[in-house]
């Protein structure tokens, strides 16, 4: 495509052009005012939780539909408790403290909304053995282990717990997951069988699970949690004890409330790094100052837009800085050295700048599109965030290519006759580095396609080996105390910071109730067994969770006659029919049992009103819904995905015979959900995402080539170079140890993107001097000589922009900074030793088939 005519249609506007600069600089100037005062004024708020990621789906929906007759899912706050001087934990005096503290905590709770509902904690569980067993002798008035042993056990008491003793879940759990891997009661069973010994259990830490109300807001929840970390601290200055806070809730509040000033960073950083790019390139104040002044209102525009139109921001938007920095600066740098060249013929800043915008018109408009649409590819993610920052992204380019191109030349222009005429330094060139390519390019044609090839087979070999990863802690500074804690949850408890996993069923479809008859209890039955063998769910064999059978089991265990009355039994751990000519109700067993107001759970002293209202919703003596509350070990995004599908293999599927599904198609639908559930859909979402904004991309920039060029060799020749970087970039991400997350699934658009640019600029300047010289060697190495050198220091200046990112205190970021580099390294190695080996020997083929 000729440009020329462009040029010169453009030369005639210089004196408008020379005419509008002012108003335009002012214009530019007051909308970027007013932007940068909304920001300061109202800044954004950040809003990073597993929920915004986090698209909607049928289980999503059912989950919001069912849930609205029960509780909201529980958000625990996990307290690891341990003594200053390693001690032990469970010592009588150890408790006693504990206790003292807890009665502190539960005070500062009640001033903030009451805002913990249940508190599992060691002195707590204490304190309600003693209620039920002592009557209601308090913790502090115990002398020794050998009297609360006494007082809680009867004489013929041993450690030995069957299937048909109500405390076995709750002692299972309880040594799972709220004390210490080396928890020793050896010294309990000794006195208990025979009064011999201290009696003393002993632990180096013990955990609380304090459950926070799931109905308040989620920014109240977060703050509210905040505040009560900070008593937890002050406590433990005072205290002989120490206790440190952790829950997914306090993640996302140190990531939102560390993403602004992590921003500011980054942008501080990556200026620096592109005011020494632009001074190494121009030695010039004016080509420094200005590109400056542009991209800073670039970015202004970015957020400023994004925030006035009420843009839920995450840590992810923290990218959009850098990146726009290290994409923008390619244009002031080309366009100027383009300016500077007009310039010897040209004298005029007006029209040698509007030449210098005509003569790149091809190459800028390209790569502008092509940019935008590999970002823009994103919004059609599920995942909300991943679409906001692609709006977010092409917003910033669109807006650093309109003020490189106005704003950039309209202050060249108006500011141009304030500064005494001068020389302006000589464009910098590397003709020895130019020279060295071209030999290559001669002389080792195949040796460039060979090696293109051999890399591009390791780089498949290695993509196939990339996993998919989602976590809120890669958005936290490894250094910041809750991640510390993290750690010390890991290897102290063998489940530490355990999930949840909801089965919930609602009556099948044109039923208004499940039947509870005895083909509901025989599945359940067989549910809680095939979760006896499930080894993600904490404590198996005995599998900790709440739902509907460990209701109807512990109840009929603390109160046979209840059992009798329903014509129900507890056998070896399993329910019963006692008469089985006679059929059952659930439902009404479930109305008898939530009239009682008395304890049901001796670890959270929860009642049996309680335990009923969470797992069954009642029409009458109807059941309506049932929910199944199940702690799971998943700590990574693969142990999360090998739960969920755990449980969707034991739930099977309406014609699957012999699963749950099966059995009871004609009594419930049955869901699984859960943040779990909510990962797995993200984890799937990232998935999507990468290939589909990688096709779009990729067909993006070939349609735009091809109308540009109309002609398909050029097209597949530029692009071609492209789509190699992107497949070595993804084989580089395995090399690196790297996975896909939520940002890295850009990185095969974004390569898109930026390759193209180089490509394009490098094959439209090979064009051009082509035209002038007609010899393919001369017009390489005149394109090399000039476009070749803008491009090394372009993407020098891009390389060192993104990898500012590198100095984010969060990991994920971190990563993407590191890939981006190493992207923007590959196209610029092969848009300089890759494309001008295919433009040379396409340009062969044609001369071949040309006829003389």
């Amino acid at each position: 495509m000729d440009t020329a005519g462009l040029e010169e249609r453009l030369a005639k506007l210089a004196p408008s052009f020379q005419r509008a600069s002012p108003l335009i600089v002012g214009v530019f100037t007051v909308v970027t005012i007013l932007l940068a005062s909304n920001l300061y004024l109202s800044p954004p708020t950040f809003q990073t939780d597993l929920n915004e990621f986090s698209p909607e789906t049928d289980a999503s929906l059912a989950h919001d539909r069912i849930h609205e007759h029960f509780p909201n899912e529980m958000r625990p706050l996990f307290v690891h408790v341990t003594a200053d001087d390693g001690s032990n934990v469970l010592a009588l005096e150890a408790l006693k403290t504990m206790s003292e503290d807890l009665a502190h905590f539960q005070n500062e709770s009640e001033k903030r909304q009451d805002f913990v509902t249940v508190w599992t904690t060691a002195p707590g569980i204490l304190q309600l053995a003693l209620d039920e067993e002592a009557d209601g002798r308090s913790l502090a008035s115990m002398n020794d282990w050998p009297e609360v042993l006494s007082l809680v056990f009867d004489d013929n008491e041993s450690c030995g717990l069957t299937a048909d003793d109500q405390l076995l879940s709750a002692a299972t759990y309880a040594s799972a997951a709220l004390l210490h891997k080396d928890l020793d009661y050896d010294p309990v069973c000794d006195y208990l069988d025979d009064a011999s010994g201290t009696g003393i259990p002993s632990a180096s830490s013990t955990l609380w699970v304090l459950e926070v109300d799931p109905n308040l807001e989620e920014s109240v929840r977060r703050t509210l949690q905040h505040q009560l970390r900070g008593v937890f601290d002050e406590r433990s200055e005072d205290s002989a004890l120490q206790y440190e806070v952790i829950s997914n809730d306090l993640l996302a509040h140190d990531i939102d409330e560390g993403t602004f000033d992590n921003l500011l960073v980054l942008i501080g950083l990556a200026f620096v790094v592109v005011v020494i790019m632009l001074s190494v390139s121009f030695r010039s104040v004016n080509q420094v100052v200005f590109p400056l002044v542009g991209l800073t209102s670039a970015l202004i525009w970015t957020y400023g837009i994004l925030n006035l139109s009420g843009a839920v921001f995450t840590a992810l938007e923290a990218t959009v800085a850098p990146l726009v920095l290290g994409l923008g600066i390619d244009y002031a740098i080309h366009l100027q050295r383009s300016q500077r060249s007009a310039s010897d013929e040209y004298p005029d800043m007006a029209e040698s700048w509007l030449r210098s915008v005509g003569h790149l018109s091809v190459p800028l408009t390209l790569a502008v599109v092509t940019t935008v649409a590999a970002f823009l590819a994103n919004i059609i993610s599920p995942l909300p965030p991943l679409a906001t920052l692609g709006y977010a992204l092409s917003l910033g380019v669109v807006s650093a290519f309109v003020s490189s191109t106005v704003f950039v030349g309209a202050l060249h222009v108006v500011f141009k006759k304030d500064i005494k005429e001068r020389e302006d330094p000589p464009v910098l060139k590397l003709p020895q580095l130019s020279e060295r390519i071209m030999r290559v390019q001669q002389k080792q044609q195949v040796g460039v396609l060979l090696v293109t090839i051999l890399i591009s087979g390791l780089a498949v070999y290695g993509a196939a080996s990339l996993e998919t990863d989602f976590d809120l802690a890669d958005f936290v500074n490894e250094d910041l105390p809750i991640m510390t804690v993290r750690d010390e949850l890991s290897s102290s408890y063998e489940s530490a910071g355990w999930k949840v996993v909801y089965v919930l069923m609602e009556p099948a479809k044109g039923q208004v109730f499940i039947p509870g008859d005895h083909v509901l209890l025989t599945e359940l039955n067989y549910f809680h067994s095939d979760l006896e063998s499930n080894n993600d769910v904490v404590g198996v064999p005995t599998p900790s969770y709440e739902g509907p059978l460990p209701v109807i089991r512990d109840a009929i265990l603390r109160n046979e006659s209840l059992g009798e009355q329903f014509n129900l039994e507890v056998d070896r751990g399993e329910v019963l029919r006692i008469d089985r000519d006679e059929d059952l109700d659930l439902g009404a067993f479930f109305t008898a049992l939530s009239s009682n107001t008395t304890v049901a759970d001796p670890l959270t002293g929860e009642t049996w009103q309680q335990r009923v209202d969470q797992v069954v919703h009642l029409n009458g003596d109807n059941i309506v819904n049932l929910r199944h509350e199940i702690r799971v070990e998943a700590s990574t995004s693969v142990e999360s995905s090998r739960v969920i599908d755990n449980f969707i293999e034991i739930l099977g599927a309406t014609d699957d015979s012999g699963t749950l599904k099966y059995q009871l198609k004609d009594h419930a639908q049955i869901h699984v959900t859960g943040d779990l559930v909510m990962l797995e859909t993200v984890l799937d979402g990232l998935s999507l995402t990468q290939i589909e904004s990688t096709l779009i991309s990729l067909v993006v920039s070939f349609l735009v080539l091809f109308i540009l060029t109309r002609r398909v060799m050029p097209a597949v020749t530029v692009l071609f170079p492209v789509g190699v970087a992107s497949l070595w970039v993804v084989g580089s991400m395995a090399l690196l140890g790297l996975k896909w997350n939520v940002l890295t699934v850009m990185v095969t658009a974004l390569t898109l993107g930026i390759g193209i640019d180089y490509s394009i600029h490098m094959w439209r300047r090979f064009e051009v001097e082509m035209a002038k010289r007609g010899d393919h060697w001369e017009a390489l190495h005149a394109a090399l000589d000039t476009t070749g050198v803008a491009l090394i220091m372009s993407a020098l200046t891009t390389m060192a922009g993104f990898a500012v990112l590198l100095f984010s205190p969060m990991p994920i970021i971190q990563d993407f900074g590191l890939i981006t580099a190493v992207t923007v390294l590959f196209s610029l190695v092969l848009a300089l030793m890759l494309l001008p080996v295919l433009v040379e020997l396409a340009a062969r083929g044609q001369e071949t088939e040309t006829p003389e």
